[in-house]
């Protein structure tokens, strides 16, 4: 795995990955700008108690509320765009390390883009419900919503990959034959999404890591 991180972080300087990271840090920034204006109009929608202290205190709980909602949505909003430039992802990953291996047949975008959205639901709703045990437990509950995150991150990710070159039925027979380095994959793309701004690229990140993790899995089952 470590081997496999050690190039997917190597094509972060990769001129057409660049661009891509471009593309979903810009829609990630837009969506964050919108949600920044909407904080705004309903902050001034706030009813006015004519106390300034009460008025003052509303204002400041509302705006830590969306500093809270825009550091749960950073991870997982960035995954949901980077599946829509996975392929751009896995094709600059495979066009660099794997020039001699058949194209990729890819995947129906429609399908890219529920698995996700997927990923986004899943995350957001691990998140929330893990939240009362960060806070209680802060040490404890930061591992297990660290864990929890990662087998999300390192199947979904997988899946993404995976399903470009084979059926479903097939990529999980080989998740289920690799869970642990799976899992642990996802893991390491876990640790990097809870780094502020570091996040915003550890998707991109994710998914040249399980291309190169495919195409590991692959060569050895291939290797007589």
């Amino acid at each position: 795995m470590f081997a496999s991180a050690r190039k997917a972080a190597a094509i972060i300087g990769d001129p057409a990955f660049f661009w891509v990271v471009l593309k979903a840090l810009a829609l990630t920034i837009l969506l964050f700008a919108i949600l920044f204006v909407a904080a705004q109009y309903g902050l001034h929608r706030l009813p006015i108690t004519h106390t300034p202290f009460l008025d003052t205190t509303l204002a400041i709980v509302a705006s830590v509320l969306l500093i809270f909602l825009m550091m749960f949505l950073g991870a997982p909003a960035a995954a949901l765009f980077a599946s829509l430039f996975l392929d751009d992802i896995a094709r600059s990953v495979e066009a660099r390390f794997y020039p001699g291996d058949p194209p990729a047949p890819g995947a129906p975008f429609w399908r890219s883009l529920w698995l996700g959205l997927r990923l986004f639901l899943l995350l957001l709703s691990a998140d929330l419900l893990l939240l009362p045990a960060d806070v209680v437990l802060p040490g404890l509950g930061n591992l297990l919503s660290l864990v929890v995150n990662g087998w999300f991150l390192g199947r979904e990710y997988f899946e993404l990959v995976a399903l470009r070159h084979l059926p479903a039925r097939d990529v999980d027979e080989i998740r289920r034959r690799r869970a642990s380095s799976i899992a642990a994959g996802g893991i390491l793309i876990a640790i990097l999404a809870a780094i502020p701004l570091v996040n915003l690229i550890a998707p991109l990140f994710g998914v040249a890591l399980m291309v190169h993790e495919f195409k590991r899995y692959t060569h050895e089952e291939l290797r007589p």
